[in-house]
């Protein structure tokens, strides 16, 4: 069908002229949002606490015929942050998404779980949201073009969660943050978002999805009866990071195939 029929001007996926970091960007859900985003044109900047594997990850967008750079950082600490956004718009002179991917979980129970573990968890989880989006936001607005900041959260963070206390809370707490933020920076033509997947497939966690008698007491549960992939939360964060998702912020997307839907399995 020809677009040119259309009566009025469709929004797409194209991302070509947009510069993007995404943090976390070397493994996992990550790293499936930096390659949907450089195929569909965005110049990426990746990073995670090593820059061998920032470097990896960079050379396969360039073989894929697109461009990257990989950023060591470590998103819990504010100057690092503060770095990542300073160097990405000295190389590429803007910054228009912003992807808050990072996190880490701590699995313990309540009365087992130490300061140490309470401190990296929120950290990772919570606070790098706070001024990956704050850091992000004040280059956005001196742009004066707008921008989408999506914060990567979980269905951890929308019920309770055993022996994943500290997790759920500062999952919890980023949802919120991502409504703050929305309301703030709406003034500014800044969209900010947050997915919150159920079980997503992943390199990291393939092993224990796959064994059988943890796979089929968790799939009882879950409507669809599979677990996610990579590829659909990218797809997603793409939805998010496009032209096709100027209307929506402060908004928070469960991807969990139906996990938090309730009722009888």
């Amino acid at each position: 069908m020809n677009a040119e029929k259309l009566p009025f001007a469709m929004p797409s996926f194209d991302l070509n002229g947009k510069v993007a970091v995404v943090t976390g960007g070397t493994k996992g859900l990550g790293y499936g949002i930096v390659m949907v985003f450089a195929y569909h044109g965005a110049k990426v900047v990746i990073t995670s606490r090593h820059q061998e594997d920032c470097d990896v990850v960079a050379a396969e967008v360039a073989a894929m015929g697109g461009e990257a750079m990989g950023i060591k950082a470590d998103v819990q600490n504010v100057e690092e942050i503060q770095n990542l956004v300073d160097r990405t718009v000295e190389k590429y002179g803007r910054l228009d998404i912003m992807v808050n991917n990072a996190g880490v979980a701590v699995t313990r129970r309540l009365t087992d779980m130490t300061e140490a573990d309470y401190e990296r968890v929120i950290d990772s989880n919570l606070k790098s949201v706070y001024f990956g989006a704050q850091i992000a936001a004040k280059q956005m607005i001196a742009q004066g073009e707008g921008g989408k900041i999506i914060n990567m959260c979980s269905i951890g963070g929308i019920k309770g969660n055993n022996q994943l206390s500290i997790y759920g809370a500062s999952k919890a707490g980023a949802i919120n943050l991502t409504k703050s933020m929305a309301w703030e920076w709406g003034r500014y033509g800044i969209n900010v978002n947050a997915i919150c997947p159920g079980y997503v497939k992943t390199d990291l966690n393939a092993e224990q999805l796959e064994n059988p008698q943890f796979k089929d007491k968790v799939l009882k549960g879950i409507p669809l009866r599979r677990f996610g992939t990579v590829q659909e939360i990218a797809a997603l964060t793409l939805f998010l990071a496009s032209d096709c998702c100027n209307m929506l912020t402060g908004e928070y997307i469960v991807a969990d195939m139906g996990a938090t839907l309730g009722g009888n399995v």
